[in-house]
C-alpha cells in the first residue's frame, strides 16, 4: 500500500494547483478609458467670442464694445450704457446676449454668422448683428 499512498501524496499538490486554476477567474480586461470631455469652443462664425470685439452700425452710428467683463453701448447723441457680460447663449446659428444696462434699459444683442459690410467702408466682418433696445432695432456687423 505504500506505493498508492506515495502516489496520492505526490499528486495532491498537482490537484490543488489545478483546482486553484479553476477557482480563480481570469482577470477581466481593462475597461476602455473614459472619453475626453467635449471641448467648448468660443469661436462662433470665425470670431473668438472670448476675446474683445466690436459690434457696430450706421444710421444712426452706434457701437457696442464687448469684453469678457462688459458690454459698452455708445451711440451718436445717446448716453453711454454699460452692462455686465453674462456671456452669450450660443447655438450653431445664433449667439445672443440679454442684459440690462446701467440706465436700466433692456438690451438684446444677436449675432449670426455670415459676411457683413457696414455699407460705408469696404470692410467685411464675419458676423451680422441685431441690437434690440426699447423702441428700436439696430442692425450692423461684428468683428475684432
Amino acid at each position: 500500500m505504500r506505493p498508492v499512498t506515495f502516489a496520492v501524496v505526490a499528486a495532491a499538490p498537482l490537484l490543488l494547483i489545478a483546482a486553484c486554476d479553476q477557482i480563480m477567474p481570469a482577470p477581466a480586461p481593462a475597461p476602455d478609458p473614459a472619453p475626453p470631455p467635449p471641448t467648448t469652443s468660443s469661436v462662433f462664425g470665425g470670431l473668438d467670442l472670448s476675446q474683445p470685439f466690436t459690434v457696430r452700425g450706421n444710421e444712426p452710428f452706434w457701437n457696442i464694445a464687448v469684453t469678457s467683463a462688459t458690454l459698452d453701448y455708445n451711440g451718436l447723441d445717446r448716453p453711454q450704457e454699460t452692462a455686465p457680460n453674462p456671456g452669450p447663449q450660443v447655438t450653431p446659428t445664433v449667439a445672443t446676449w440679454t442684459v440690462t444696462t446701467s440706465l436700466n434699459n433692456p438690451l438684446v444683442l444677436v449675432l449670426t454668422p455670415g459676411p457683413c459690410s457696414d455699407g460705408m467702408s469696404e470692410t467685411v466682418y464675419p458676423l451680422n448683428a441685431t441690437v434690440i433696445r426699447p423702441g428700436e432695432t439696430l442692425t450692423g456687423c461684428a468683428g475684432a
